[in-house]
């Protein structure tokens, strides 16, 4: 009875534990660094992208949206809830991840416009299926190029998404013309 009741107290503790680090071990993303400004938090994940301008208050996430006279457009959003809570965790305790993991992304929606001469589409990329985030595809004097997550303080872009990662950036960025380009047609 004995080894039985210790037994289960072992088992108790290590499902205690599993459930606690759950947020940890199964999200794709890895928080790699954190950044904390006057106002706002900086994270960068898997070492390979960087969102800026997050806000979090009374443990809500807020992530940089885009605004025009008539709506507000989310750019960037957590698909998952133990992401999120991952994501919380590491902002308030600057917890982060040390090692190399691969980032992997899909393109999850495209939306051609047609009578746009500069914005020639909107699309959304999901990251590891944790994180999703809105681009447009521009044309511009030297042709398609991808405009990511940024607004305009005080006449000056300011980024909220970035790569860090080129060759993963590249990797998207071709893909997305490709897409486009077949779409389009």
């Amino acid at each position: 009875m004995l080894i039985f009741s210790l037994r289960a107290k072992v088992l108790i503790f290590v499902a205690a534990i599993c459930l606690s680090l759950s947020p940890v071990l199964f999200a794709g993303l890895k928080i790699t660094k954190v950044q904390k400004t006057a106002e706002f938090y900086e994270v960068v994940l898997n070492d390979d992208i960087k969102i800026s301008n997050i806000s979090l208050i009374d443990n809500v996430l807020e992530f940089p949206e885009y605004k025009n006279k008539n709506k507000t457009y989310k750019q960037i959003a957590v698909l998952r809830k133990d992401f999120k809570n991952y994501l919380i965790d590491a902002l308030l305790s600057n917890n982060t991840f040390s090692g190399k993991r691969m980032t992997s992304f899909k393109i999850n929606k495209m939306s051609v416009l047609k009578n746009n001469k500069s914005i020639k589409a909107f699309a959304s990329i999901i990251f590891d299926d944790d994180i999703e985030v809105e681009c447009r595809i521009m044309n511009g004097k030297k042709g398609l190029w991808i405009a990511w997550p940024s607004d305009l303080k005080s006449g000056v872009w300011i980024k909220n998404f970035t790569f860090i990662n080129k060759n993963l950036q590249k990797n998207i960025e071709k893909k997305l013309i490709t897409d486009y380009t077949l779409v389009a047609r």
